[in-house]
């Protein structure tokens, strides 16, 4: 029996990318087919911010011919995404009308944020290989053509994730506005990524020791491809290389011209100018963690997408816990700014709580529990800048920092929880969603106001649709806790149309 026909498209900085697979709960995620067409939007976007009328017109054209491909194979489905070049064009929304006008494709720009979870979700799939190694520590490193990524784990945690603008093509186009020679460029190249990698070493690497590196990434991928097969060996066999053999690979790399290395590597010119810069900064990389082994794992942004039609389809059950990944993450976060207290997970536990007991008559989704867990993390980490203006603070972190898997939309939801926790507030201008959860966190606050987790049995229950009871049988003093409780209920009554009601069950 033929299993769903999906397909994935990637319109990214250097090339577009569509695969075609056959999806079943036996025999997995299957590749039948890819094809690709170099067309560097990135360059344009990059260095003019938009992208020409020449290059819109080309990949308009490209897509095209993907249509009659997708027909071809009877696709169920598909989806279009798009990464930093059109994210960061100012004529994205122009372009993308004329694709959909002229295409019938549906081109969405994601955040860099889902972009990585996707990397995620296609590691994920090849199951233990993936998980062994995050277990003993791995830093997964991604090197696109706009920008690289760095994500942590440490014993299957994630523990960071940060994203710098060292992309391959990026870079090239910075390296060829210099009139220096190759090894001069190659000096100034080092000094670059050194000078970024030194920052981050101190901020996210001190006391880390990480065995393996997972090194993804287009450029990567087609570089170690074609090194391997030049020695007559298989890069899909041997997937795996030590330190030694990198550095070994690397040096081929930077003591040949781009010439030399199209004709050895069958490269074209494109490709050439763009898996130099690469190799070097993978090099880089592999020197400052100092990992001792290198997962070349192949995996592209295109079998992301599959991976994550399977599983939001439930073709396949995921092994791995993305959502747990998110919340580490964010905790990680967290004590970053000092929130790392009992304080703080008292009151996470509290805000599900409510939400858990909201549920169903509020028609909250399991996505909606997240997002309110990660707000509820982060609450108050805005005293760590300025306790006299924490809550816009807070704003201000969350703003600038990236939470991986989770859209632009739901980034600043977060943010704007996190902003509007103070009283003084026009509360009818803001999302209804961002008032709901502001609610509920108020709330949940409320409940440990004295910060000392007088009690851990809170019962929250709603009551004939109107009443929220928060119930608890401690016997000691709550005059705090009460007070705060009826100085909140009357905004989440307002956002609800509810009214809660705080009983304290003391013993006859």
């Amino acid at each position: 029996m033929m299993g769903k026909r999906f397909a994935s498209i990637d319109v990214g900085s250097f090339e577009i990318e569509m695969g075609i697979y056959e999806i079943d709960a036996v025999r997995g995620i299957r590749l039948l087919d890819s094809m690709r067409h170099v067309i560097a939007l990135g360059s344009d976007t990059y260095t003019s911010g938009v992208i020409s009328f020449g290059l819109a017109q080309e990949l308009i054209a490209v897509l095209k011919d993907f249509t009659e491909i997708m027909k071809t194979y009877r696709c169920a489905a598909y989806r279009a995404i798009a990464t930093s070049a059109m994210r960061e064009a100012e004529n994205s929304a122009i372009v993308l009308d004329q694709i959909h006008t002229r295409t019938g494709i549906e081109v969405e720009i994601i955040s860099n944020s889902e972009q990585r979870m996707l990397g995620l979700k296609a590691l994920s799939v090849r199951g233990q290989r993936f998980d062994s190694r995050i277990a003993e520590g791995a830093a997964i490193v991604e090197l696109g053509f706009g920008s690289m990524q760095i994500t942590l784990y440490d014993e299957g945690r994630m523990v960071s994730t940060q994203n710098l603008r060292l992309g391959a093509l990026r870079i090239r186009d910075t390296l060829e506005q210099l009139n220096s020679a190759r090894d001069a460029q190659r000096l100034i190249l080092e000094e670059m990524v050194d000078h970024e990698l030194e920052i981050y070493s101190r901020l996210h690497l001190a006391g880390r020791r990480l065995k393996h590196m997972i090194a993804i990434g287009d450029p990567v991928r087609i570089l170690y491809d074609r090194l391997m097969r030049k020695e007559g060996r298989d890069p899909i066999r041997e997937d795996s290389a030590d330190r030694a053999t990198v550095q070994r690979f690397y040096e081929y790399v930077v003591k040949r011209t781009n010439a030399q290395l199209e004709r050895s590597l069958a490269l074209s010119a494109q490709s050439a100018g763009v898996l130099v810069p690469a190799s070097i900064v993978y090099q880089r990389v592999l020197d400052t963690i100092a990992a001792e082994e290198v997962w070349f794992a192949g995996t592209r942004l295109i079998d992301g997408l599959a991976a994550e039609y399977a599983f939001n389809h439930r073709v396949i059950q995921p092994t791995h816990d993305f959502e747990g990944d998110i919340i580490s993450a964010v905790q990680e976060i967290a004590l970053r700014y000092g929130e790392g207290t009992t304080h703080r997970a008292y009151v996470v536990q509290n805000a599900l709580k409510i939400f858990d007991a909201l549920k169903k008559s509020q028609r909250f989704r399991d996505r909606d529990r997240l997002l309110l867990h990660i707000a509820a993390l982060l609450h108050h980490c805005g005293r760590f800048i300025n306790m006299g203006r924490a809550s816009l603070s807070s704003y201000e972190i969350i703003h600038a920092t990236e939470i991986v898997g989770l859209s632009r939309e739901e980034h600043m939801l977060v943010a704007q929880v996190l902003k509007n926790e103070e009283d003084s507030l026009r509360w009818s201008e803001l999302p209804m969603q961002v008032a709901k959860f502001t609610a509920i966190i108020r709330l949940a606050d409320a409940l440990d106001r004295s910060a000392k987790q007088k009690t851990a049995d809170y019962k929250v229950r709603v009551d004939d649709a109107r009443h929220l009871v928060v119930s608890t049988q401690y016997k000691g003093d709550m005059t705090l806790e009460k007070l705060s409780f009826e100085r909140n209920k009357a905004f989440f009554g307002e956002i609800f149309g509810i009214e809660p009601e705080f009983r304290q069950q003391r013993s006859v």
